[in-house]
């Protein structure tokens, strides 16, 4: 069974259509990477997939729709502020598991532990609005992880990072057993993270295949806005 599963799916506001006829699979265990220019789709796509909007076509995630299947999707959005709201961040990463059924106590030691693998312990007990972006990058990302899903859903995690900062980043995302997809602009940071692309052009995929072959097509890059 694969871990993801789109098939003909489209969305669209009142101002017309975002996604159009998407269909691509993912694998479990599989890093993919979700590439296009600004507004080609790629947050949209990962709303739908999370649950959080609902187009025609279908979406399942591990055989379920999302919203069945929630427990089994972790995501980071583009913006930690969204996701990091509590007044310490170790009370932000026990959330999630209490919201699973964890007692309170046994929730914080999992954090404290979630935050230690990310190097955050030191921050446990201040305010995500406290840290660097790059920490509250990285506390974002441990946040969706530390339920161990098994379908990571990640918009743009290298936007206004610095390059020690990416490199960071890279290492969390080589790391662990989820399937991902990952959307970004940052194409040398998915060269190192993601086996697979899938471009997006005007809401449809104009490509879907080994990383290495995606970022050899020049002309498809430049015409995707990309390069």
């Amino acid at each position: 069974m694969n871990a993801l599963d789109v098939s003909q799916f489209c969305f669209g506001y009142n101002s017309g259509d975002v996604l159009q006829d998407i269909t691509f699979s993912v694998k479990p265990g599989e890093t993919v990477g979700l590439i296009g220019a600004n507004g080609s789709g790629k947050s949209t796509l990962l709303w739908a997939i999370a649950g959080l909007l609902e187009g025609s076509g279908e979406i399942k995630v591990w055989g379920e729709t999302p919203r069945r299947g929630w427990k089994r999707i972790g995501m980071v959005f583009q913006n930690p502020e969204d996701q990091l709201f509590m007044p310490t961040l170790v009370q932000d990463l026990a959330l999630r598991l209490v919201n699973i059924g964890l007692e309170k106590s046994t929730a914080e030691a999992q954090a404290i532990a979630q935050l230690q693998r990310f190097v955050l312990e030191g921050c446990a007990r201040r305010p995500a609005a406290h840290l660097s972006l790059g920490q509250r990058k990285r506390a974002a990302i441990a946040a969706a992880m530390i339920t161990a899903p098994d379908l990571l859903l990640v918009d743009e995690p290298t936007a206004e990072l610095d390059g020690r900062a990416v490199r960071d980043l890279i290492a969390v995302f080589q790391d662990g057993d989820s399937a991902k997809l990952i959307a970004s602009h940052h194409l040398e940071f998915l060269a190192k993270v993601a086996t697979r692309m899938i471009v997006l052009k005007d809401g449809c995929v104009a490509m879907d295949g080994p990383a290495s072959e995606v970022l050899r097509n020049g002309a498809l890059l430049a015409d995707a806005g990309l390069v």
